[in-house]
Protein backbone atom coordinates (compact mmCIF):
# COMPACT_ATOMS: atom_id res chain seq x y z
CA UNK A 1 0.00 0.00 0.00
CA UNK A 2 1.23 3.37 -1.36
CA UNK A 3 2.43 5.61 1.88
CA UNK A 4 -0.37 8.06 1.13
CA UNK A 5 -2.32 5.25 1.13
CA UNK A 6 -1.75 4.56 4.37
CA UNK A 7 -2.37 8.22 5.87
CA UNK A 8 -5.72 8.05 4.33
CA UNK A 9 -6.58 4.83 5.75
CA UNK A 10 -5.32 6.19 9.34
CA UNK A 11 -5.03 9.69 8.91
CA UNK A 12 -3.25 9.72 12.63
CA UNK A 13 -0.24 8.78 11.60
CA UNK A 14 -0.14 12.35 9.48
CA UNK A 15 0.64 13.74 12.34
CA UNK A 16 3.13 11.57 13.63
CA UNK A 17 6.15 9.65 12.07
CA UNK A 18 6.09 6.56 10.32
CA UNK A 19 7.68 4.82 7.94
CA UNK A 20 7.04 1.22 5.96
CA UNK A 21 9.52 -1.32 6.88
CA UNK A 22 8.52 -4.30 4.58
CA UNK A 23 7.12 -5.05 1.73
CA UNK A 24 3.31 -6.82 1.57
CA UNK A 25 3.00 -10.15 2.79
CA UNK A 26 0.01 -12.87 3.15
CA UNK A 27 1.81 -15.20 5.03
CA UNK A 28 0.98 -13.77 8.02
CA UNK A 29 -1.27 -10.63 9.95
CA UNK A 30 -0.84 -8.36 12.94
CA UNK A 31 -1.15 -11.02 15.68
CA UNK A 32 1.36 -13.35 14.57
CA UNK A 33 3.78 -10.02 14.02
CA UNK A 34 3.02 -8.54 17.39
CA UNK A 35 4.55 -11.95 18.84
CA UNK A 36 6.92 -12.53 16.32
CA UNK A 37 5.88 -15.31 14.36
CA UNK A 38 6.08 -14.35 10.48
CA UNK A 39 5.45 -17.96 9.20
CA UNK A 40 1.78 -18.32 10.41
CA UNK A 41 -1.19 -16.15 10.39
CA UNK A 42 -3.15 -16.38 13.56
CA UNK A 43 -6.84 -16.38 13.48
CA UNK A 44 -9.60 -18.36 15.29
CA UNK A 45 -11.55 -18.50 12.25
CA UNK A 46 -10.58 -22.70 11.80
CA UNK A 47 -12.15 -23.36 8.26
CA UNK A 48 -8.90 -21.68 6.77
CA UNK A 49 -6.39 -23.45 8.86
CA UNK A 50 -5.39 -20.59 10.76
CA UNK A 51 -2.75 -21.01 13.77
CA UNK A 52 -4.60 -20.79 16.98
CA UNK A 53 -3.11 -21.70 20.12
CA UNK A 54 -4.40 -24.97 21.79
CA UNK A 55 -6.50 -24.47 24.80
CA UNK A 56 -7.80 -21.52 23.54
CA UNK A 57 -10.95 -20.86 22.58
CA UNK A 58 -11.69 -20.37 18.74
CA UNK A 59 -13.89 -17.42 19.07
CA UNK A 60 -13.26 -14.12 18.15
CA UNK A 61 -13.24 -11.84 21.30
CA UNK A 62 -10.63 -9.74 23.52
CA UNK A 63 -10.45 -12.55 26.11
CA UNK A 64 -9.65 -14.81 23.69
CA UNK A 65 -6.87 -12.60 22.38
CA UNK A 66 -5.84 -11.79 25.28
CA UNK A 67 -6.02 -15.78 26.07
CA UNK A 68 -3.81 -16.47 22.90
CA UNK A 69 -1.48 -13.48 23.61
CA UNK A 70 -0.45 -15.23 27.54
CA UNK A 71 0.28 -18.18 25.60
CA UNK A 72 3.13 -16.60 24.11
CA UNK A 73 4.37 -15.61 27.29
CA UNK A 74 2.34 -11.35 27.65
CA UNK A 75 0.28 -10.50 30.60
CA UNK A 76 -1.56 -7.44 31.02
CA UNK A 77 0.15 -4.05 32.58
CA UNK A 78 -0.81 -0.49 33.55
CA UNK A 79 0.41 1.54 30.30
CA UNK A 80 2.13 1.27 27.18
CA UNK A 81 5.07 3.15 28.51
CA UNK A 82 8.75 1.84 27.37
CA UNK A 83 9.83 -0.15 30.10
CA UNK A 84 13.22 -1.92 30.24
CA UNK A 85 13.58 -5.70 30.08
CA UNK A 86 9.95 -5.96 28.80
CA UNK A 87 8.19 -5.94 25.00
CA UNK A 88 4.46 -4.68 25.09
CA UNK A 89 1.75 -5.42 22.73
CA UNK A 90 -1.45 -2.70 22.01
CA UNK A 91 -4.64 -4.27 21.43
CA UNK A 92 -6.92 -2.13 19.58
CA UNK A 93 -10.69 -2.93 19.40
CA UNK A 94 -13.57 -1.20 17.19
CA UNK A 95 -17.13 0.45 18.55
CA UNK A 96 -18.26 -2.90 18.66
CA UNK A 97 -15.69 -4.29 21.36
CA UNK A 98 -14.52 -6.71 19.04
CA UNK A 99 -10.24 -6.99 18.73
CA UNK A 100 -8.76 -5.41 15.21
CA UNK A 101 -5.59 -5.16 15.77
CA UNK A 102 -2.34 -6.06 17.74
CA UNK A 103 0.87 -3.75 17.56
CA UNK A 104 4.55 -4.68 18.90
CA UNK A 105 6.46 -2.18 21.08
CA UNK A 106 9.86 -2.15 19.39
CA UNK A 107 12.90 -1.21 21.78
CA UNK A 108 13.67 2.16 20.88
CA UNK A 109 9.53 2.90 22.41
CA UNK A 110 8.37 3.03 19.22
CA UNK A 111 5.67 0.57 17.65
CA UNK A 112 5.91 -2.24 15.09
CA UNK A 113 2.48 -3.27 12.86
CA UNK A 114 1.61 -5.64 10.42
CA UNK A 115 -1.05 -3.93 8.25
CA UNK A 116 -3.59 -6.79 7.00
CA UNK A 117 -2.22 -8.44 3.68
CA UNK A 118 -0.18 -5.23 3.42
CA UNK A 119 3.34 -3.92 4.86
CA UNK A 120 4.59 -4.00 8.31
CA UNK A 121 5.31 -0.22 9.44
CA UNK A 122 6.71 1.52 12.14
CA UNK A 123 4.93 3.88 14.01
CA UNK A 124 6.07 6.60 16.81
CA UNK A 125 2.62 6.56 18.71
CA UNK A 126 -0.35 3.90 19.25
CA UNK A 127 -2.32 6.64 18.46
CA UNK A 128 -1.12 6.92 14.84
CA UNK A 129 -3.62 4.05 13.80
CA UNK A 130 -6.59 4.68 15.96
CA UNK A 131 -9.74 5.69 13.98
CA UNK A 132 -12.61 4.17 12.02
CA UNK A 133 -10.42 0.79 10.86
CA UNK A 134 -8.90 -0.19 13.90
CA UNK A 135 -10.47 1.68 17.08
CA UNK A 136 -8.87 2.78 19.69
CA UNK A 137 -6.38 0.84 22.44
CA UNK A 138 -8.27 -0.94 25.14
CA UNK A 139 -5.74 -2.88 26.22
CA UNK A 140 -1.79 -3.02 27.07
CA UNK A 141 0.04 -6.17 27.38
CA UNK A 142 4.15 -6.91 28.33
CA UNK A 143 5.97 -9.95 28.37
CA UNK A 144 9.76 -10.15 29.99
CA UNK A 145 12.46 -10.13 27.17
CA UNK A 146 16.37 -10.75 27.22
CA UNK A 147 17.59 -7.78 24.92
CA UNK A 148 19.35 -8.44 22.37
CA UNK A 149 23.25 -7.34 22.23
Amino acid sequence: MPTDDIERSFPGLQATSFRITSPPDAAYNCVAWAVEDVARWWDPADEHGYYWPTGVQRQLSLTNLVAALAMMGFEECENAALESGFQKAAIYSDTHGWPAHVARQLSSGAWTSKLGVSEDIEHATLEGLEGTIYGKVVRVLKRRFAPQE
